[in-house]
């Protein structure tokens, strides 16, 4: 028997609960309505099965409970064409004792409960509350998930606005250092903004990953940035350098990398391994570790190419610029300065491959 706070919870957790009730005998069907309304906010009746389920389709309902036989449309009928619409309808069917052999059907279809005629009143309130319980439960916990999953979607819009906040201040200090070691040194940003390009395109002709493509794209602008700590007088000397001016020009490697260690920022790692190893060569004359061959990493190995291809087509305070073709030339066959041996051979037969890009990059993006 249901007590006090069972009734109680019952009669609260009813509301907005709506009921259809199907049962060919108008006073039993009239009375049983007046008896749901003591606790549910709406019912509905419907006089047989045809009409129960014309109305079950016309608005939703938590409930469903029928007679089995009635004319136009049995209850067995009513339960199918509703589990067709809706498999998780709660529905409680009323039989007698000469209908059992309808029961497991019933059950196959889904059925929540079997009350037995004549109707027992206290039996009809056990039932709803049980299932007025399960439906304020679950009604409960899809709240709760949708709440949930609102937190975490704007969780994950803010976190995505942050890192996208933090990537955009961490681009701009890096332009603005790399504006600053411009204001340094007598390459232009035309010229950083086409290492850039450069090295994406010689990355993606070399297949390597997505990944990679990107992180070059982005560390190898910050190349020179070690020029930063060279003093003027070397660094934008007129002419010729003497062996310590050149020494001391070389140092922008270690300056650089030392401004770049310590980040735990991928791309930012790859800058640093940029700013200290691009002047390394292939057969390794390069500076400032003489390192040789796949030693050096490959993301250096591609920015030497492009920076020494982008010193040739350009203007300099030393030379005047190389076309596109004599640049080609130099690279590919040396010309006593410049060796084919400074390069890796698989970066070497990619850069000739994609030359005709850098050109076009040179052109697009030029002083």
């Amino acid at each position: 028997m249901i007590d006090a706070q069972t009734l109680k919870d019952f009669v609260r957790r009813s509301k907005g609960i709506k009921i259809l009730y199907v049962e060919d005998d108008r006073q039993i069907r009239e009375d049983t309505m007046r008896l749901l309304l003591r606790f549910v906010d709406r019912v509905e009746g419907a006089a047989n099965g045809q009409e129960g389920l014309d109305k079950y389709r016309e608005g939703a309902f938590d409930i469903v409970i029928s007679d089995i036989r009635m004319p136009h449309l049995n209850g067995i009928e009513m339960v199918r064409g509703i589990k067709k619409l809706n498999k998780d309808q709660k529905i409680i069917v009323i039989s007698a004792h000469d209908e059992a052999q309808y029961l497991m059907e019933l059950i196959n279809l889904g059925v929540s409960n079997f009350l037995l005629k004549p109707l027992d009143v206290q039996q009809l309130l056990d039932v709803l509350s049980e299932l007025v319980d399960y439906l304020w439960f679950s009604k409960l916990e899809h709240t709760y998930q949708k709440i949930l999953e609102n937190t975490v979607d704007k969780k994950t819009v803010e976190l995505k606005e942050t890192k996208r906040a933090i990537k955009n201040l961490t681009d701009e200090l890096l332009q603005r250092l790399i504006s600053a070691a411009e204001h340094k040194d007598s390459d232009t940003g035309e010229h950083i903004s086409r290492m850039g390009l450069y090295s994406k395109r010689l990355a993606q002709e070399l297949g390597v990953s997505q990944e990679f493509i990107e992180a070059i794209g982005f560390a190898s602008p910050l190349h020179d940035i070690g020029k930063i700590g060279i003093p003027d007088n070397v660094l934008l000397k007129q002419g010729g350098l003497t062996r310590d001016e050149f020494e001391v020009i070389k140092t922008h490697s270690t300056i650089g990398a030392s401004i770049l260690s310590g980040s735990s920022h991928s791309n930012i790692q790859m800058a640093e391994s940029i700013a200290l190893c691009h002047h390394e060569r292939w057969d390794g004359s390069g500076y400032p570790a003489g390192l040789s061959g796949e030693a050096i990493p490959l993301e250096a190995r591609i920015v030497i190419i492009c920076d020494q291809y982008d010193a040739l087509v350009m203007k300099r305070p030393y030379k005047p610029p190389f076309q596109h073709k004599k640049a080609i030339e130099i690279i590919t066959r040396g010309d006593g300065r410049t060796l084919p041996t400074h390069f890796d051979p698989n970066v070497l037969d990619a850069f000739i491959k994609v030359a005709a890009d850098f050109n076009a990059i040179y052109n697009k993006n030029s002083d």
